[in-house]
């Protein structure tokens, strides 16, 4: 899944603070392996595994542990590119979210977001593709945080008002980091990451707004993404769209066939030319799925099953337990038990 691509223009935004650190930039290049020439390069496209690479440089280089509660902290929609532009020109916060949520392969893509809205109160939630991101996971959490704070109540005056922020990961030594920066009860050891805010706030209207540009500049980010997706190999859109379809849509090989104009053998000889299959790349979507959804405790695995596209629950029992050498519920209770959350 490395090879995926990203818009070199993802760059700045973390090398901005490692200046501000009075860091070598050329030394963190140097140490990721990767021509600095691409900074600020809109029609250059890095694989993932080099933007990792970049920003584990910058955050080992910069000696910071809550490096990334300081990235977000000093993130600006500008550094964010075309999906920037979209956010700040949208008409109110709910829009901008759309449009991040439509967008994040430009700008976020190991992340995936959700939004859900209940008793009054919207929950922007957050995760890491784990099978991309094995390294400093708290650190890219802090990130996406402190990131949504920030462009926040940039973009409303300050009138943004998140009451609560969750992490999944454990408490970590710089607390005080989290409470001066949110300055609202931060919780660790969670189900999931998120921001809870009231949802009255969805309709804020934000400063920037700007509808005629808005239309300009969505016209481009649809023509970026498109490119960006044309890089991909044939086994990068499959994962793609089969990660988009879980629980909403079909996926079997005929469906994921069918959205690529292709038949199913053709899509299976093109996908064995790559040296992969279309079973082991939905096999990874579903794993990937299941485990992140079984560290909610309200998650039934009945329903899981279902959602992933499985015939029953036992076939989910069997596959599960080739994956991780344990059973779904064996499994959740040992995440559970590590967050300090009981299963439901």
């Amino acid at each position: 899944m490395s090879q995926r691509l990203v818009p070199a223009t993802l760059i700045p935004s973390f090398l901005d603070l490692a200046i501000k650190n009075k860091i070598n930039v050329e030394g963190i290049f140097a140490k990721a392996n990767i021509d600095p020439s691409v900074i600020g390069d809109s029609g250059t496209y890095l694989t993932y595994a080099e933007i990792l690479a970049l920003f584990d440089a910058a955050f080992s280089s910069t000696n910071d542990p809550a490096f990334g509660l300081h990235l977000g902290e000093s993130a600006q929609y500008h550094s964010l590119d075309l999906v920037g532009q979209l956010i700040a020109t949208s008409k109110n916060l709910q829009e901008a979210l759309d449009e991040l949520f439509r967008f994040k392969d430009l700008v976020a893509p190991f992340t995936d977001f959700y939004l859900e809205v209940k008793g009054g109160k919207a929950y922007l939630s957050f995760e890491m593709d784990t099978s991309v991101v094995n390294k400093y996971l708290n650190v890219h959490h802090d990130s996406v945080a402190a990131t949504i704070q920030t462009l926040g109540n940039a973009l409303t005056g300050g009138r943004i008002n998140i009451e609560e922020v969750h992490f999944a990961h454990a408490e970590p030594d710089y607390k005080s980091e989290y409470d001066r920066i949110f300055n609202v009860p931060v919780t660790f050891g969670n189900a999931r990451n998120e921001l809870v805010f009231p949802a009255q706030q969805l309709q804020e209207p934000l400063l920037t707004s700007y509808p005629e540009y808005h239309q300009r500049v969505l016209r481009l980010a649809e023509d970026k993404l498109r490119s960006m997706e044309q890089g991909q190999s044939l086994g990068a859109k499959v994962v793609t769209f089969i990660n988009r379809n879980l629980g909403k849509g079909p996926t079997g090989l005929d469906d994921v066939a069918s959205n690529f104009n292709m038949t199913p053998r053709t899509l299976q000889r093109r996908l064995k030319q790559e040296e992969s299959s279309f079973a082991e790349l939905r096999d990874h979507c579903r794993h990937n799925r299941a485990i992140r959804e079984l560290a909610d405790p309200n998650v039934d695995v009945d329903d899981l099953s279902e959602r992933l596209g499985f015939s029953d629950t036992s076939n989910f029992y069997h596959a599960f337990k080739r994956w991780e050498g344990l059973s779904p519920g064996v499994y959740r209770k040992k995440v559970l038990e590590r967050m300090g959350l009981k299963s439901k």
